[in-house]
């Protein structure tokens, strides 16, 4: 009620200067006031698509409570204490407001430490609800690469039986819906609900000055037309190669075409370039497909960019926050383009001196369909605990709290990314419709956790001294062991 209260306390002294302007005599100047232009530029456009809720579905003012991370950028992810003027900030502060007003409903968060090292803890917290038969929570938006540990202990709803959750919308990722999907059960869901998921998603960083400084094609042109691909993005790093300080050595001060962390960043290649970790087999099952040519072919480019053959390629290894020599040349305008996630864009670069662009990752190859990406594995996927209670606000509070995040705070996130308004500028929202469509999610990467942590093998390559097809061989029995097991807990569960 109280934050009710103050929306409309803001949205009135936003009026009050237009409604002064409009009473002046005669020769007086009105002019726009700063408040009004800004909420105007943030505003959504409408959309014809809508969710499908009844007009007339209201909640009498229940309590809709979320179990989230109190961590870093998920600190206010679900719901923000007030309004900042940071525009994804305010984004998620009216969605809230928006939901709660049509749906009538009271909507909270319990935060909780959820970040690496705490990830058991914050998985306690739902075990132990569920099995208290405590319905404190009604939705967990729970980091993804842990959080699907707890699929098979029987602590979550099936969402394929909440009533209002239609993952045929645009603010549901599909595809993770049907990797997740198992003889009929659905426990995790994910997309525009959680901006992180957004975030998260790899993508290649553009020195614009840089295109121009050495003369490089247009590299907008370059992915429309379907040439965005691995030969063409390492031939172009190779062409950019100096030595600025003219020490004979390549180092963190000199010029570069492609900056690529080793690391976090090396799990990006599977998804980029179409190969899948597992895939479904004609009976439904799961089944591994680590060992194809083409997965050991993607270790070796991947070992290409990291094996310092390529002059015009930086790529050492992530370090900790504090000591980000491993970005250095793009951060400092050295660098024509570099790989990471685009929260990258919130996190460093908001006062770089230098004019940046975003584009997706490069193909394999011409002959894939389209451009793919993978979200860095520490976004919030949601669940519903089996003793949520009332499903029926469950799914109404959670789907309408999609729509509204894909109507408002995914376009203030972007814009926040890029700088611009995104729905004013046809290039950068067409490559960022393209990462985001391109997002690949797959049974084997997103049940990781749960299988030796499989989805880590090129980081152990990248950073190690074994090759792909050695260190798979070694590991090959204990993944299919881990893998058959998961899969067998789904199957004893089927309803």
């Amino acid at each position: 009620m109280q934050k009710r209260l103050l929306a409309m306390l803001l949205a009135a002294l936003m009026l009050t200067p237009a409604m002064t302007a409009c009473g002046g005599g005669e020769g007086t100047e009105t002019t726009a006031d700063p408040a009004d232009t800004a909420a105007e530029e943030t505003q959504p456009e409408e959309t014809e698509i809508r969710d499908d809720l009844p007009d007339d579905l209201k909640f009498t003012g229940e309590t809709f409570t979320i179990l989230s991370r109190e961590d870093l950028q998920w600190e206010n992810e679900m719901i923000t204490p007030e309004l900042s003027g940071d525009i994804v900030n305010d984004a998620i502060y009216n969605r809230e407001i928006t939901v709660e007003e049509r749906l009538d409903v009271a909507i909270d968060a319990f935060k909780t430490p959820g970040i690496w090292g705490n990830e058991n803890a914050f998985n306690d917290k739902i075990r132990t609800a569920v099995q208290a038969g405590d319905a404190s929570y009604q939705l967990v938006a729970g980091y993804a690469y842990f959080i699907t540990a707890l699929a098979t202990e029987g602590l979550f709803t099936n969402l394929l039986t909440v009533p209002y959750l239609n993952f045929d919308k645009p603010w549901w990722n599909s595809n993770l819906r049907d990797e997740l999907t198992l003889y009929d059960q659905l426990y995790f869901a994910g997309g525009d609900l959680s901006y992180t998921m957004i975030s998260s998603m790899f993508c290649t960083f553009l020195n614009k000055d840089m295109m121009d400084k050495h003369s490089v094609e247009d590299l907008y042109s370059v992915v429309n037309e379907g040439r965005w691909t691995y030969d063409y993005q390492y031939a172009l790093a190779e062409s950019i190669s100096v030595d600025v300080d003219g020490n004979g050595t390549m180092d963190q001060n000199d010029e570069y075409g492609l900056v690529i962390p080793i690391g976090n960043a090396s799990d990006c290649f599977f998804a980029a370039y179409d190969q899948p970790l597992t895939a479904k087999d004609g009976d439904g099952n799961v089944v591994l497909r680590m060992g194809d040519a083409k997965a050991i072919e993607i270790a070796e480019r991947m070992m290409s960019f990291y094996n310092k053959t390529n002059p015009g390629v930086f790529a050492e290894k992530e370090l900790s926050q504090e000591d980000k020599t491993w970005f250095a040349p793009f951060k400092e305008g050295r660098a024509l383009l570099n790989v990471t996630t685009m929260n990258y864009a919130v996190e460093e670069l908001r006062e770089v001196d230098f004019e940046y662009g975003i584009l997706p990752m490069a193909k394999y190859d011409e002959a894939q369909e389209k451009y793919q990406t993978l979200s860095q594995d520490a976004y919030s996927l949601f669940c519903v605990p089996l003793t949520a209670g009332n499903n029926e606000l469950v799914g109404g509070v959670t789907e309408a709290m999609a729509y509204e995040s894909w109507k408002s705070v995914t376009p203030a996130y972007f814009e926040v990314a890029m700088k611009a308004k995104y729905s004013r500028d046809e290039a950068s929202a067409q490559m960022l419709d393209l990462i985001r469509d391109g997002a690949m999610f797959n049974f084997g990467f997103v049940n990781s956790s749960s299988c030796n942590n499989m989805m880590h093998i090129m980081r152990n390559v990248a950073e190690g001294t074994q090759g792909y097809a050695s260190l798979y061989a070694s590991r090959e029995q204990s993944y299919q062991t881990a893998l058959d097991k998961l899969v067998q807990a789904y199957k004893d569960m089927q309803p």
